[in-house]
């Protein structure tokens, strides 16, 4: 997942065509005939999005709502009623930035807490710079930020807290497990 995100190469190209068709990998589910491959990529998939953050360059594979590229959290869930809110969703980080105003609208018009919610996140995203590069995503349990199993499996077993301990590995069970019937 980590090497389909930020790499280039054939193996890359071909599942993008075949199941992306346009799409950014968070915007794309399991479908009825996708290969077990595919399917098991899918069912890790938000497991393994939210142990990373985006870093957007053209903006064109994050989404704005959804992703998480401000910080640890995404906007929908730092502010539900406005995402609640607004008309189209799944929108990128760069469809939105392609106006001025910004590219958003709200099934009806913002007063008082929406108000004040809505200025906050513009004057926290005024600040954003874009370039010609592709998208990254960065790996948040590592301090290179490059994906590693192991920092995965940590995550797993510890329901998303990384122990430095390795008492998984101090457990003492029985190698065989004999069953008689």
């Amino acid at each position: 997942m980590f090497k389909l995100i930020n790499e280039e190469g054939l193996w890359q190209q071909i599942l993008r065509k075949k199941y992306l068709r346009n799409k950014t990998i968070e915007q794309v589910a399991k479908r009825p005939g996708d290969s077990q491959f595919w399917a098991g990529l899918m069912k890790v998939k938000d497991q393994f999005l939210n142990f990373g953050v985006f870093h957007v360059n053209n903006g064109q594979s994050v989404r704005f709502w959804e992703d998480k590229w401000l910080g640890n959290f995404t906007l929908q869930h730092r502010y539900p009623r406005l995402y609640s809110l607004t008309q189209r969703k799944n929108m990128t980080v760069a469809t939105v930035f392609s106006t001025v105003p910004l590219n958003i609208s709200f099934r009806r018009g913002l007063y008082d807490d929406n108000l004040a919610s809505w200025r906050t996140i513009v004057a926290t995203i005024a600040n954003t710079n874009f370039n010609e590069n592709e998208d990254k995503f960065w790996w948040s349990l590592h301090q290179n930020k490059v994906f590693s199993v192991q920092s995965m499996y940590q995550a797993i077993i510890c329901n998303g807290q990384i122990r430095q301990d390795k008492l998984i590995w101090n457990l003492k069970l029985p190698l065989k497990i004999k069953f008689f019937f």
